[in-house]
């Protein structure tokens, strides 16, 4: 009794595993259209049998060959834009024919007789033109794109037979565009020239209003190394539709690389330059111990270095304010390490730091602030020559230092 139960049980469930996928069958069924697609030439005659024909949609396909009387029957989704393209040896379409919104329905998909044109490129010396770029328009609608080879000559495949737009391109040489008319097979020739024009490359610093005229050398290759002059700007021929990648450089500044467009008129390229990424210091020299010390932080065009991380030997103590400044008290004698990194660029300065308890500094704490090592200022000797190491004015000002320590110390 109990199998018997199960059996029953499972032949109800399949029962409606059936019933259930009935509906969805009929639904899938419903959502498939035929369509009648008639292929006719261009005077509206049909094209006869053997024609291979291609529908395709987003997600799927499906394939077809006419009839006797030029039709083929393709089953598509209903309400999808479907692009029908044939297949054979005497028709062609340059781009396939579209449907949307299909239906059940019947069309008619126009062809033309199909021909080839074979394009050959020579220059002025009558020299075939190799890699030039040969491209077929009709009606303002791509059609073809294709590169020469080493004999100068393209062969288009098969393609409507008619009028067409024929443009040619290729580096040093002026555009050329004609009209032409494809026929079964049809030989082409035709003459590209070749050209100069004047570049000039104009380079300037735009952080300065107005831009700053850099002195500047500029490598265009196959062409040379130019020097622009007082006014930043230098001029040469260079061949006509053709792209440069030129590169600039000048002392202090960053190296620059850019891609020039040349056409077929002349040319100017601007170029801004930055200058190199660079932090300077200034800051007191030789301090006394505790006391407080501005450090200032500039970039490379004297703008404040802001929030920038300020160690001391090696030790976090803060970052730099608005001004690019931080304010230091050195808790210990000797030579101290500033170092200032803003994430691009580090810059050190050296202090020392003078304790007055250990007497008189072998180098004396002259209050004068003093530039890192970027600071290109020539030194000069305070030394009059009366004495082996201090000169009279600064001993007395040392003296007047430790009295001031020793009177505060009371």
């Amino acid at each position: 009794m109990g199998s018997t139960r199960v059996s029953i049980g499972l032949c109800i469930v399949m029962l409606f595993g059936v019933v259930a996928a009935l509906p969805a069958a009929a639904t899938a069924q419903q959502d498939q259209v035929t369509v009648t697609a008639t292929i006719v030439d261009q005077d509206g005659r049909s094209v006869g049998g053997g024609v291979d024909v291609t529908a395709t949609w987003d997600g799927g396909s499906v394939e077809g060959t006419t009839a006797s009387n030029g039709q083929v029957l393709l089953d598509v989704p209903r309400g999808e834009n479907v692009s029908i393209q044939i297949d054979d040896d005497r028709y062609v379409r340059n781009v396939p024919y579209t449907l949307e919104d299909a239906s059940t329905e019947s069309i008619d998909v126009p062809v033309a007789e199909s021909g080839t044109a074979t394009i050959t490129v020579r220059n002025a010396a009558n020299e075939t033109v190799e890699n030039a770029r040969v491209l077929l328009y009709s009606g303002g609608q791509f059609v073809t794109d294709q590169r020469t080879g080493a004999d100068g000559t393209v062969t288009t495949p098969a393609i409507e037979r008619g009028d067409y737009r024929l443009d040619i391109y290729k580096d040093g040489y002026y555009d050329n565009r004609t009209r032409v008319t494809v026929q079964r097979r049809t030989e082409i020739n035709r003459t590209i020239e070749q050209g100069e024009v004047l570049l000039t490359v104009s380079v300037r610093d735009d952080y300065f209003q107005p831009p700053e005229a850099l002195d500047a050398s500029v490598e265009i290759p196959g062409v040379g190394t130019l020097e622009t002059g007082s006014d930043g700007d230098t001029t040469t021929t260079v061949s006509v539709n053709t792209r440069y990648d030129i590169t600039v450089t000048s002392d202090g500044y960053d190296r620059t690389q850019r891609t020039i467009g040349v056409g077929e008129t002349d040319t100017t390229a601007n170029v801004s330059l930055n200058r190199t990424d660079d932090i300077n210091l200034t800051a007191q020299s030789q301090v006394v111990l505790g006391q407080q010390v501005p450090i200032t932080a500039t970039d490379e065009y004297g703008d404040p270095v802001t929030g920038a991380t300020v160690t001391q030997d090696g030790q976090d103590i803060g970052t730099t304010d608005d001004s690019g400044i931080i304010r230091v008290s050195p808790d210990s004698a000797g030579t101290v390490n500033y170092t200032v990194d803003d994430g691009d660029t580090t810059e050190t300065v050296t202090i020392e730091v003078f304790d007055p308890d250990e007497g008189t500094p072998s180098a004396t704490a002259t209050g004068e602030p003093t530039a890192t090592a970027n600071d290109t200022g020539t030194p000069t000797d305070t030394s009059d020559g009366s004495g082996p190491g201090f000169a009279p004015v600064t001993v007395v000002a040392a003296l007047a230092l430790l009295a001031l320590v020793a009177y505060r110390r009371r």
